[in-house]
């Protein structure tokens, strides 16, 4: 992609992400995004602009407790940070990182600000591995214990079988195509291969 392609895209998701979130004051320090409550918590060189941060505003930022937002090059960057009471708590992304994030990974001196989450938006928990499609058939309650979120996953594909006479001239064989992986490769004893 050239930087032509890469800016005409960057122009189309800002377009259409405008107007999704909006930013409603209450006062100085309280607002809403989308009816949920936020508090201004910090604004260090007036970096605070609710336009430009319900254009760059996203709803997974919802999860967090709270969220930073620093001025680079005229680009407002957002990060969120877990709270000690948050199911989702981790040391790396706790709120006490919020200062080394901002010596570290932010512009010297950069302007920013820090908004409070008072109504946190925690996900979904998710769902079974192997059950994200809902073509997939329905488990029946006997054999759910049995789908503990396996190792192997079947890859189902549909193969045209060619006619019973033509099968009588096929060797099939077993190879392994990694560490824990093979396939069959079926093959004409006149050694042109048919399926992999």
């Amino acid at each position: 992609m050239n930087r032509s392609k890469v800016e005409e895209y960057i122009e189309r998701r800002q377009m259409q992400r405008q107007g999704v979130f909006r930013i409603l004051q209450q006062d100085q320090q309280h607002f809403l995004i989308n009816n949920h409550p936020y508090t201004l918590v910090a604004d260090y060189k007036n970096a605070f602009n609710s336009e430009a941060l319900a254009d760059r505003f996203s709803s997974i930022l919802g999860k967090y407790d709270y969220i930073v937002g620093d001025w680079g090059y005229g680009q407002l960057r957002l990060r969120g940070f877990y709270g000690p009471d948050n199911p989702q708590y981790n040391p790396e992304q706790g709120m006490q990182t919020i200062q080394d994030y901002l010596y570290e990974d932010c512009n010297f001196g950069c302007a920013y600000f820090i908004i409070h989450n008072q109504e946190v938006q925690l996900p979904r928990k998710n769902r079974r591995p192997g059950r994200r499609f809902s073509n997939r058939r329905k488990v029946s309650g006997n054999s759910k214990k049995h789908q503990s979120g396996a190792a192997v996953k079947e890859v189902r594909q549909s193969l045209k079988q060619p006619p019973l006479k033509e099968r009588k001239n096929q060797e099939v064989r077993r190879v392994k195509t990694g560490k824990h992986r093979q396939k069959l490769i079926v093959k004409n004893k006149n050694n042109k291969r048919e399926k992999a």
